[in-house]
């Protein structure tokens, strides 16, 4: 099934090209970390949204995201990685000086999905070549080394977020266009890194019925913790001011730092020790965080639950998308992860919408307990893939 990297992309390939992507990876998310904080504070603060409102502009990123990963796949399967790698942070960094005239949510809504169109083409392409450039046995641990360098942004960014906007409603939109534009110009340097094809399998194209054996299971499984993850981030700013912590900047900080001390060694568990073995627990842990912020009793008690979302999170996702990957043709690894990805995508876009709707409607705190729920339906999913470690047992 494998192909030889093309000559030009092997002897690009090195230390320098790694360190380079992480750079641009860990400055592109910081710039959404920065997002995440201030776009709820300013839907709520500014423009007066309901908290479904504030769920929706945030979330509606991963609803682009939904449509346009499979393409990008598809597309980097057939004419390289390299062309969806820097354009697309220009765009981001355009689109983050376009929240300066957002006056209404709609226009953040729509904003915020183009963000997600091609925040996604980037992060897919990241992806991608993250696993062109690893060894089969070391799939999970690329995807948790590039998934490091996003909660490296992650840890800073709403932090950042949410002191800009203290200062100025305007500094947070800045800020996030000069580090976009800085990643565009990191990634600018990144080399090609698409397998040549063996004969026969040039632009071959995957089943539905292929495509469903290889990733419907672990996508499923994902999807569940997707959600979990998009509740985490998009009630969290109006979560600790209605239990009274006022800025969400140090929840924010220990979610982010709990799932990179985890993720600085999941990917080598898992790939000793297999996916599942190590999705599953990742799976339990992260739904009884979400559990146990639904039912916190004290201003204390969100601070170690969401820790236990963050090390079940940074757990389950290098592990689930490893597992995608490693039973994917090489020649059709960009479609198969775009696909996978995907299903993160649903489940981050329902999350917003529906649960946000759920917690205007029953209370705040079934932001978090609808996706303790919900993870228990994907653990019981990621469980049973333990019995059919080849696609066409899936």
């Amino acid at each position: 099934m494998s192909g030889l990297v093309t000559a030009p992309a092997m002897s690009a390939i090195g230390p320098g090209a790694r360190r380079r992507l992480d750079v641009a990876v860990a400055t592109n998310f910081l710039a959404i970390g920065i997002l995440l904080a201030a776009v709820p504070r300013y839907v709520k603060e500014e423009l007066g949204g309901s908290t479904a409102a504030v769920g929706t502009a945030t979330t509606i990123f991963f609803a682009a995201a939904l449509f346009t990963r499979p393409l990008v796949g598809r597309a980097m399967d057939r004419i390289g990685r390299r062309p969806f790698l820097a354009w697309p942070l220009v765009a981001m960094a355009l689109l983050a000086l376009g929240l300066e005239f957002a006056a209404a949510v709609w226009v953040v809504v729509l904003v915020r999905l183009l963000q997600g169109a091609f925040g996604s083409t980037f992060y897919t392409a990241c992806a991608v070549v993250s696993t062109d450039i690893a060894p089969p046995e070391q799939r999970a641990s690329a995807v948790a080394r590039l998934s490091l360098m996003i909660y490296l942004g992650f840890a800073f960014g709403p932090f950042l977020g949410e002191f800009l906007f203290d200062r100025d409603v305007h500094w947070p939109w800045i800020a996030c266009a000069a580090l976009h534009g800085f990643a565009a110009l990191v990634a600018w340097g990144l080399p090609e890194t698409k397998r040549a094809a063996g004969a026969g399998t040039a632009h071959e194209r995957p089943s539905m019925r292929s495509l469903q054996r290889v990733v419907l299971r672990p996508g499923v499984a994902q999807l569940t913790a997707g959600l979990g993850y998009s509740c985490v981030v998009a009630f969290l700013p109006s979560y600790s001011r209605e239990i009274g912590l006022g800025s969400s900047g140090a929840l924010f900080f220990t979610y982010a730092c709990s799932a990179l001390a985890v993720r600085v060694f999941s990917g080598r568990l898992a790939d000793r020790f297999g996916y599942v073995a190590v999705a599953v627990p990742g799976m339990v842990v992260f739904g009884a965080g979400h559990l146990l912020m639904a039912v916190a009793w004290a201003s204390w008690v969100p601070f170690p639950a969401i820790a236990m979302t963050g090390i079940g999170f940074g757990a389950v996702f290098p592990a689930l998308t490893a597992l995608a990957v490693d039973r994917a043709p090489d020649e059709q690894r960009g479609q198969v992860l775009g696909v996978f990805l995907s299903f993160n995508d649903l489940g981050n876009a329902i999350a917003g919408p529906a649960v946000g709707a759920i917690a205007d409607a029953a209370g705040f705190r079934w932001g978090y307990g609808v996706p303790a729920i919900v993870v228990a339906v994907g653990a019981w999913v990621a469980f049973g893939l333990r019995r059919s470690p080849d696609p066409d047992g899936a």
